[in-house]
């Protein structure tokens, strides 16, 4: 263990060092949601490593972790940082790590509550946003068109009330 950490601090070295004396550009603030993948997989490799029910616990922080980085990651390159339409995504980071401690721990049916309630209210939450965008626009057309459909064809097994 000492020597990987010496690794990654001679790493961490060598990057300052090409920063400062041959202009490297870091651009950290693009590349700091590595901090938060590198321990998300952290979690997972420890628990992969010896995969029993009782150490699925490590799974929890390590999904959210592997929601937040990616969507961090996105949020820095497309939005410049700004999280007003993916926010919802906070909601699944802890649906994703309950998930993965339902299906690798002791499948509690309790755990089902929270992960279907964060999910619904991230899908809800993600179509509002979606619906103040020409995406919500074209989305709502289209729901428009579908519906019409429904009610306007006829069907066999209509029963009458």
């Amino acid at each position: 263990m000492r020597r990987i950490a010496g690794y990654i601090i001679i790493g961490i070295g060598a990057i300052f060092v090409l920063a400062t004396y041959l202009n490297v550009p870091l651009a950290l603030d693009l590349l700091w949601p590595v901090f938060l993948l590198i321990p998300g997989i952290g979690f997972h490799i420890f628990f992969f490593m010896n995969p029993k029910p009782n150490r699925a616990g490590l799974l929890v922080p390590g999904g959210i972790l592997l929601v937040y980085a990616p969507l961090f990651f996105f949020s820095q390159l497309f939005f410049h940082g700004d999280m007003s339409t993916t926010w919802p995504f906070f909601l699944i980071g802890p649906a994703v790590g309950l998930t993965e401690l339902y299906i690798f721990g002791n499948r509690k049916p309790a755990l089902l509550i929270p992960i279907g309630i964060l999910t619904v209210l991230a899908i809800v939450f993600l179509i509002a946003n979606l619906a103040s965008t020409q995406v919500g626009g074209i989305l709502g057309l289209i729901l428009i068109v579908l519906g019409g459909i429904m009610v306007t064809r006829k069907k066999n097994d209509d029963y009458p009330m």
